[in-house]
């Protein structure tokens, strides 16, 4: 069996907007319904955003495929920070803060240290704005900066934190903004990744977009224990599956691909050969992936 190991703490700069969630009050704009769940739910939906956190290649990871790729760092590609105050529906800016938090995690790959600070502070705008943002402790960045490397150590940190997020939004009735910052975070960081491959092209950048078909199928599945009556939730999980659809023929690992998680470890196989786009795939996977992120930032 081929398989390839994914290191555990994923985006990890990208996605702490999603843990930012214990203290503050609604927006008064809050434009997000409500949705109940069961505890049975909510465990599902913690093991779906795992697998999608197992299947994002690392900040470290990235590196390396950029820099193996011949790229430099290309501003150009982000969500420009002056659009931030443009985000005024609870929806936009919980979309725009996953986005930003991938363009954060972007910026600091490079050491691009003062755009990396621009963008740190859009996501601590549109946290504090969502009401989310006060209790995330100075002691969870600390104890997630030094745990970067342990990936047991991590995840704990991030499931703790993700059930203490989810337990405020549900008792303040907006629970469905943390699916929208994965969501963006997700979206923008594909939506990165094929842009990079439109001049840096190379097979292990080819083969970690086709990748992300695994991960989407979960994003999708997380938003679909969201949605009830929420037409934002609706709206994004059916741009989702017109993604889907382009991701269709993609083949990752053969027809025995699979996620699993060994010993804290995400594991993507198969019976034969590994993850692969054609050129036609890629340019119509980064044509809808602009088109989606770009109706998500303006």
């Amino acid at each position: 069996m081929k398989t390839m190991r994914i290191q555990n703490w994923l985006m990890i700069l990208a996605m702490l907007p999603l843990f930012t969630a214990c203290g503050g009050g609604a927006t008064e704009q809050d434009d997000l319904n409500a949705t109940g769940t069961a505890d049975t739910t909510q465990d599902a939906r913690l093991q779906k955003t795992k697998a999608i956190f197992y299947s994002v290649p690392s900040p470290m990871e990235t590196a390396g495929l950029l820099k193996k790729a011949g790229a430099t760092y290309n501003s150009k590609m982000l969500n420009d920070v002056k659009n931030v105050d443009r985000y005024t529906s609870a929806s936009k800016q919980a979309l725009n803060l996953g986005v930003y938090g991938a363009d954060l995690s972007y910026a600091s790959v490079f050491n691009q240290t003062q755009e990396s600070m621009f963008y740190t502070s859009c996501t601590k705008k549109l946290a504090d704005r969502l009401g989310v943002i006060h209790a995330f402790s100075d002691s969870t960045l600390e104890a997630m900066e030094k745990n970067m490397n342990d990936r047991d150590a991590l995840l704990d940190i991030i499931s703790e934190t993700y059930w203490s997020m989810d337990a405020y939004l549900k008792e303040n009735e907006r629970e469905n903004i943390s699916v929208l910052m994965i969501a963006g975070g997700w979206v923008e960081g594909l939506y990165i990744g094929t842009q990079v491959a439109k001049n840096n092209d190379t097979p292990e950048l080819r083969q970690r977009i086709a990748e992300q078909k695994l991960s989407l199928g979960d994003l999708i599945g997380l938003l679909g224990s969201y949605e009830g009556d929420d037409g934002v939730v609706k709206s994004v999980k059916s741009d989702l599956e017109a993604l889907a659809a382009v991701f269709a023929d993609v083949q990752v690992g053969g027809g025995g691909a699979s996620l699993s998680e060994e010993n804290g470890v995400a594991v993507i196989g198969g019976e034969s050969a590994a993850a692969s786009l054609t050129d036609a795939q890629l340019v119509a996977i980064r044509d809808k992936a602009a088109a989606i992120r770009n109706s998500y930032i303006n």
